[in-house]
């Protein structure tokens, strides 16, 4: 049923039920006023029959008496009970009345009584109404869902006000001269200004997200070469893309990148994000020589050529219990979108690269809830159509090709490795220097072997946090688990981080 209809039918329905209410009391109002008229002329009766009753035995006595009073009397006595007969006739006409009367306020009474019920229940129904359609109202302006006639649609007005901020994105040629601040598999990532209100406005900048759609030939040719069922497909693929973005849009959380706005264009999406300028963990746990080329990183891009703001001298380096902070924040991020989001989101490419820092270094979860939106052809794994980065994907994964809840924790775990050892899966030291293919194998032969030292990142060594680290390595050894079933919930995960106290 669309949702314009339900206020309708349900106005109907009222109206419906108001006018067998009225019906009803006219039903009971005439059932009412015969059995009454029953009873008044019952009551008559009674009273013609004791009247004939009574009458003889007054007559009686006064014959008894005349009698013995004589002629006079008897004349007098003749004409008593003609008065006698004539004196009760004048009261059935006054009870008559006064029954009509007391008929008449009791029935006055309940249509009253059942008139206001009416009434009152028909306007508390239309005052709900009209208070649900302001909430809503007042709750969609908070969320930010406005839509332009270009089909933008913005979820955070405390960041882009106006729809036309976005306008210069239906133009092609305004892309060029964006800057590119990362690159992915699913598209590029540019960086822009919004326009300023008015003078002495601090700068506001978004990082804006290109996702390629699934089409044929490109725009102007998707439709021509497909047959009936792929169009199905192609469009019940474009509506759960955008079912998915509108879910996304809605979600708030402290660890979660809030999608700003959308912006659908007749090739492509573009999602809008806030800018986040300390970038990507994938940067501040790089070595300093890769920083030297001047890189930059934000919202999942994994090849950064932007020269801008990503020098030396611009590095957020991380400390260990800033690090500890960023690990409790993701595990809260996981724990939101696995168990308390309805319904349950799953995360398939949790990464160093995916998790921004925000300006108090907390933790930002980005690309969430877009399984539909970045298909699986454009993912990092193209050769095997795989979703997800190799070194962060459950070894499950490879046999179901489904991803659960239980393969984001096992990328978490990874993630908790990187954060502690400073390595990443793919580093060259797992080629040359270990036995061991992988960091997760590494990592369980240092833990099983207590040779700890060796897996601490050398940034970090020397520092006081040495058990802290080592905690923090046992939890990323148990959310790597082969089997999917050992593996712990988030919620878990984050209970289990959030008991580690720092010096």
């Amino acid at each position: 049923m669309a949702p314009g209809k339900a206020p309708l039918l349900f106005l109907v329905s009222v109206v419906t039920l108001l006018l067998l209410l009225v019906s009803d009391v006219r039903c009971y109002d005439g059932r009412h006023a015969v059995t009454v008229a029953r009873r008044s002329r019952l009551g008559s009766r009674n009273m013609v029959h004791h009247r004939r009753t009574t009458v003889p035995h007054r007559y009686i006595l006064a014959e008894k008496s005349n009698s013995t009073g004589g002629a006079g009397a008897n004349q007098t006595n003749h004409t008593s009970p003609a008065s006698n007969a004539t004196a009760p006739s004048t009261a059935p006409p006054a009870a008559e009345q006064q029954g009509s009367k007391r008929h008449r306020s009791r029935k006055h009474r309940v249509r009253n009584w059942i008139i206001g019920f009416v009434v009152g229940s028909v306007a508390g129904v239309i005052s709900g109404l009209g208070l649900s359609v302001l909430f809503r109202l007042a709750l969609n302006c908070l969320r930010g869902r406005y839509r332009s006639k270009s089909g933008t649609v913005i979820f955070t007005p405390k960041l882009i006000k106006r729809a036309d901020h976005l306008a210069f994105l239906e133009k092609e040629d305004m892309l060029s001269s964006l800057e590119v601040i990362g690159r992915g598999g699913c598209g590029e990532v540019f960086k822009a200004q919004l326009p300023l209100e008015r003078e002495g406005e601090v700068p506001r900048f978004i990082a804006i997200k290109k996702i390629k759609k699934q089409t044929g030939d490109g725009p102007g040719k998707q439709n021509q070469n497909l047959s009936d069922e792929e169009s199905r497909q192609l469009d019940k693929w474009s509506r759960q893309i955008q079912s998915e973005i509108r879910t996304v849009g809605h979600i708030r959380h402290r660890n979660l990148l809030p999608l700003a706005a959308h912006v659908p264009r007749p090739d492509c999406h573009y999602l809008v994000y806030e800018y986040m300028k300390n970038g990507s963990l994938h940067n501040a746990i790089k070595k300093p020589a890769v920083f030297a080329t001047g890189e930059e990183h934000q919202d999942g891009g994994d090849n950064n050529n932007s020269s801008s703001g990503g020098g030396e001298s611009n590095r957020v380096v991380l400390s260990w219990p800033e690090r500890l902070r960023v690990a409790v924040g993701i595990a809260s991020g996981l724990e939101y979108l696995h168990e308390s989001h309805v319904p349950q989101i799953i995360h398939r490419d949790l990464k160093p690269a995916n998790i921004l820092l925000d300006d108090d270094l907390e933790a930002r979860i980005a690309d969430f809830g877009l399984a539909k939106a970045m298909p699986d052809a454009q993912t990092h794994v193209t050769t095997s159509h795989v979703a997800g980065t190799l070194g962060y994907i459950a070894p499950e994964y490879h046999q179901t090709l489904k991803f659960t809840a239980k393969c984001d924790v096992y990328s978490f775990g990874v993630i908790l490795a990187v954060l502690a050892t400073g390595k990443e899966p793919t580093d060259q030291f797992f080629v040359t220097e270990v036995d061991e293919v992988g960091l997760v194998k590494w990592l369980r032969r240092v833990v099983q072997c207590g040779d700890y030292a060796e897996a601490i990142d050398p940034a970090l060594a020397g520092a006081g946090h040495d058990e802290q680290i080592l905690l923090v390595l046992r939890i990323a050894v148990f959310c790597t688990a082969d089997e999917p079933k050992e593996r712990p919930v988030a919620k878990d995960v984050r209970c289990m981080l959030a008991q580690i106290k720092t010096n």
